[in-house]
């Protein structure tokens, strides 16, 4: 018990000088400690182990992470804003390609499909559709929210 107590004292007074490198060995080190955890709940058929282990990992997670002082550069900002933005454009018409390529068939009439075989097809490309749609939806209100926060106000010539 002590250990557990020495080891804690010591991350308490590591997290405050915490720079990108070092968050990122912590990060790993409490993902693998959390899914051995998992994994050993799932072998004795314990979920509740496996669900109060991921708990407490992402708790543990959030609590260095509000205590730490992670600067980025702007450099990292510009890189992230990118790269978030690249895989909204593949992923976004991917995945409504994707529900569309899913749903043709179940609506033309292909005798497969009429026999009831592949209805499940019909069911993924629903969920593909919405998923698409909620995902457009969330982009456009929070570009509507960033942008009003940011100076936009809508006016512009």
């Amino acid at each position: 018990m002590s250990i557990i107590l020495d080891i804690m004292s010591k991350i308490y007074y590591i997290i405050p000088i915490m720079d990108r490198k070092r968050y990122n060995q912590f990060r790993v080190i409490v993902t693998l400690f959390v899914g051995a955890i998992v994994s050993v709940a799932v072998i004795r058929n314990s979920y509740l182990l496996s669900i109060a282990g991921v708990l407490t990992g992402m708790l543990f997670m959030a609590f260095v992470r509000s205590k730490a002082k992670i600067k980025i550069d702007e450099r990292e900002a510009t890189v992230r804003e990118k790269a978030a933005q690249l895989t909204y454009a593949i992923f976004a018409p991917t995945i409504g390609i994707g529900a569309f390529l899913l749903l043709v068939p179940s609506y033309s009439g292909l005798s497969v499909f009429v026999k009831g075989e592949f209805v499940y097809l019909e069911s993924l490309g629903m969920i593909l559709a919405y998923l698409a749609l909620f995902l457009i939806a969330i982009y456009a209100i929070s570009y509507h929210f960033l942008n009003r926060k940011y100076g936009g106000g809508g006016d512009e010539e």
